[in-house]
């Protein structure tokens, strides 16, 4: 009983904390959402978060990102998106991220003039992560990649391309090895 009690005083008094935060870095934050611990929330202006969302300890976002319906996205997970309209990352509705996901919607130039004669040396493109996606643990998702629905994306995977909907994906670059019936 002790431990229920403390439970829920440490979640009413986190989101006194969180309501604070969040009017400051102008987050929309939706019912039903559960967040463990403060995340790190990096220059977040354009987060637009939904209803039972749950996100777990050490978790890092930045900028450009819109989060649906019973996502939930576990420990030392990243989401990293660029300040432009370009470099979205939308996730849809019943995805689940086991520990250590990154999600990386935008790179930089890697020759010496495309840095400095360019003045947009990011380059930044949309993630798109569709309903009733599983991306396991220490999974790396890269710009330009659509997850379609009902995917796996299984432990260790490089996604440098989209995955089809109904499938199992696997290794570096991620391939799909398994159609799910």
């Amino acid at each position: 009983m002790d431990i229920i009690i403390w439970n829920i005083f440490r979640i009413l008094t986190f989101y006194k904390i969180l309501f604070l935060k969040l009017i400051w870095v102008k987050i929309w934050l939706f019912s039903k959402s559960i967040i463990w611990h403060i995340p790190k929330i990096r220059y977040a202006k354009m987060i637009n978060i939904w209803n039972n969302f749950q996100i777990w300890k050490y978790c890092r976002m930045t900028w450009n990102i819109e989060i649906w319906n019973n996502v939930f996205i576990n420990e030392f997970s990243s989401i990293n998106a660029w300040p432009s309209i370009d470099s979205k990352i939308t996730i849809w509705n019943y995805v689940m991220f086991w520990p250590w996901v990154l999600l990386q919607s935008s790179d930089h130039a890697f020759r010496k003039w495309e840095i400095y004669m360019q003045a947009d040396w990011w380059k930044a493109k949309q993630i798109i992560i569709w309903n009733n996606v599983w991306v396991w643990a220490r999974t790396i998702v890269l710009k330009w990649v659509t997850i379609w629905d009902n995917s796996v994306i299984w432990a260790w995977s490089v996604v440098t391309k989209d995955i089809p909907s109904w499938v199992v994906a696997v290794w570096n670059p991620a391939k799909v090895i398994k159609e799910i019936i």
